[in-house]
């Protein structure tokens, strides 16, 4: 716990009161467009699988997407060049929207930061040609250009079946001593009538491994009646059984202790 208590101290320090504008007037944004190209097409050949964007708040001048946008996200450069912001929320789960809100508004608070040292990691879901929502990964980083100043940009990546989502999640790294480490998750509100508390009755018990009759006789409910509960705790929670129910709801317990 102290190690926690640590952690979270030390991320406070990092949170300040400066405007969005901070960010760029501290760590200058490169205006050259040549340089930008250069060292973005360098980036792409190191990140093959995900698909990149240079950031447009701090590049307003100048949009940028991958090619390979296509085939890791579903959509076209050009398509997703076009896409104002209103445009690209409607591709999030709808259910995700007011979560990955929470944390574009916890990074401005975090400003300013080492673009160098810091990176913003997001966890959501999106939409796909496919028509299916998938889980992304959405990281927020930056380099140095050979006039050192700074390109800010985004590396999108689609995750495989072995990542679970349970919910939005913003994750801060920071390099230290050469090695990329984790030192915060932030996890949005959740909406208070999500779990109720006979469902967190039958979470607590889930946990302790009790089999769904088990359950139900300890509850004086029928065994229909926790099946309907777990279905319905399955979808809010986007789990597919009651291991990862259980995983969800330790890792929950953990996060809400920081």
């Amino acid at each position: 716990m102290s190690v926690i208590k640590s952690t979270v101290h030390a991320f406070v320090g990092f949170i300040t009161t400066d405007s969005e504008d901070a960010q760029y007037e501290k760590f200058e944004a490169e205006d050259d467009e040549k340089s930008v190209i250069t060292s973005l097409q360098l980036v792409e050949q190191l990140f093959p699988d995900q698909a990149l964007m240079l950031c447009n708040r701090s590049h307003p001048k100048l949009l940028y997407v991958s090619q390979n946008s296509k085939d890791v996200l579903g959509i076209a450069s050009a398509e997703f060049c076009s896409l104002s912001v209103f445009d690209f929320f409607k591709l999030v789960h709808p259910e995700d929207i007011n979560g990955l809100k929470q944390c574009f508004n916890f990074i401005n608070q975090a400003e300013p930061y080492d673009p160098l040292t810091h990176r913003f990691v997001l966890h959501y879901r999106f939409l796909t040609t496919s028509g299916k929502f998938v889980p992304i990964r959405d990281e927020k980083l930056a380099i140095k250009s050979e006039n050192g100043k700074y390109i800010y940009f985004t590396l999108f990546r689609k995750l495989n079946q072995e990542h679970k989502f349970f919910n939005v999640r913003l994750d801060i790294d920071q390099y230290s001593k050469g090695v990329l480490i984790k030192i915060y998750s932030y996890n949005p509100r959740q909406r208070a009538q999500q779990i109720t508390p006979r469902q967190n009755d039958i979470v607590r018990l889930i946990i302790r491994g009790l089999s769904n009759q088990e359950i139900a006789d300890q509850l004086n409910l029928s065994i229909n009646t926790i099946k309907n509960h777990k279905r319905v705790l399955f979808k809010r929670t986007n789990v597919k059984s009651s291991i990862e129910l259980a995983t969800y709801a330790r890792d929950k317990a953990v996060s809400e202790t920081l």
